[in-house]
């Protein structure tokens, strides 16, 4: 098992500097945009809001799931200490990946492409 945790943790740093990333974008991308179109933006995209709602369910039933295995952890139920090590590695990792999903879904939301005026 302590040959899945080392690419797992490697995954959650990269995933980390990524989602760092995409907030700083998120960031510098919130000082250019009017508050009112932002609201606008945010509250008028259907599918955008159904996603986010979506990310975030998918978050805290993996947080439920997380507490669930320490729970099993600490009560010495059938799980072994590495298995259940490297299930909490995977589950952060899918929290953390939820996470950058709707950083870039904000990104997107806050920073959507310039239209192309010279090929019209």
């Amino acid at each position: 098992m302590l040959t899945l945790k080392i690419p797992v943790l490697i995954l959650t740093i990269l995933f980390a500097l990524i989602g760092v990333y995409l907030a700083a974008r998120i960031y510098i991308a919130q000082r250019r945009i009017d508050p009112a179109t932002l609201r606008a933006r945010a509250f008028l995209n259907e599918s955008f809001l159904k996603g986010s709602w979506k990310l975030i369910l998918m978050s805290l039933v993996l947080f439920m799931i997380r507490a669930i295995v320490e729970l099993e952890e600490l009560i010495e139920g059938v799980m072994d200490e590495k298995s259940a090590e490297v299930l909490d590695e995977i589950i952060v990792l899918g929290i953390l990946i939820c996470l950058i999903l709707l950083l870039y879904k904000w990104l997107k939301l806050m920073d959507p492409p310039k239209l192309d005026l010279s090929s019209k």
